[in-house]
């Protein structure tokens, strides 16, 4: 029958060698062998493995738990934010003016502002119709005489003398000069083609404003502002902060009459020092 093996063929047993020798009739057939054998691992061998098995499975463990952890806090922070988005459709807390209009790094756009809050002239920049009231505060927060501001100021931007040009110039003949230089996101320019750094340049052109206004030296004042408080080249320049004028505009915020006028002295002390106060460390 083709369909039968030979029966030799069922006589066939492999050695390890992998060499076929002939089955005796007799002899029971002996199983296939492989050419390798693993031997038994020694005791101190499994309990070694038994122990790594442990400390994976702890791990894992451990790691379900953590996943587990954080996935409640991640579920109870999104119930937290969304509940919170829903309450900014009535404060929308986020909203900034300056920032929407990517204003808040515009050293000419804080300029201005400061010089709104300063001016008491309807004519000029003092559109706020609270007459000297934000120069007085001014002046308080940065103890500066307050008789200043009995004078009849003026307010002027971009002052260019002969040497120079101030952001912010506030001037009463014969009576007192306020210089100040903004610096919002850049740094004070140094010696240029006459080895003069830019602080002292201005100072000098505050001199000379000094002598064609007759103001006596020791009412000319300089004042150099900064997010980080800086120091200025000129010694005769007074560093202060975007975080003093802040305070100075929300209290600006709560003497003005108008609603309007408050809000936009309370917004714009809350952009200051979210875009441009930098906090310094206390040593």
């Amino acid at each position: 029958m083709s369909g039968l093996p030979h029966p030799a063929a069922a006589r066939r047993r492999v050695t390890c060698s992998g060499r076929a020798v002939e089955q005796g009739d007799g002899e029971p057939l002996a199983p296939f062998a492989t050419a390798r054998q693993s031997a038994p691992l020694p005791v101190r061998d499994l309990r070694a493995l038994l122990r790594e098995f442990e400390t994976t499975f702890s791990h894992q463990t451990l790691e379900l738990n953590q996943f587990k952890q954080h996935r409640g806090l991640l579920r109870g922070f999104t119930e937290i934010h969304h509940a919170w988005e829903r309450g900014q459709i009535f404060v929308a807390e986020d909203f900034n003016v300056l920032r929407t209009m990517r204003l808040t790094t515009k050293e000419l756009c804080h300029s201005d502002i400061l010089a709104w809050l300063l001016d008491h002239r309807l004519n000029g920049f003092g559109s706020h119709s609270q007459g000297k009231c934000g120069f007085r505060l001014f002046l308080k927060a940065l103890a500066l005489p307050a008789e200043f501001a009995d004078a009849d100021y003026r307010v002027a931007r971009e002052a260019s003398g002969k040497d120079s040009r101030l952001d912010i110039l506030i001037e009463a003949d014969r009576n007192f000069i306020i210089g100040i230089e903004n610096k919002v996101t850049s740094h004070e320019i140094l010696g240029l083609e006459d080895g003069k750094d830019q602080t002292e340049r201005e100072w000098a052109d505050l001199e000379r404003r000094g002598e064609a206004l007759h103001v006596r030296h020791g009412r000319i004042r300089g004042l150099f502002l900064t997010p980080d408080n800086q120091t200025p080249r000129s010694s005769k320049f007074t560093p202060i902060s975007w975080q003093q004028v802040a305070d100075v505009f929300e209290a600006f915020a709560a003497e003005a009459k108008p609603k309007m006028v408050k809000l936009f002295a309370q917004h714009y002390a809350e952009t200051l020092r979210q875009d441009v106060v930098v906090e310094t460390e206390i040593e």
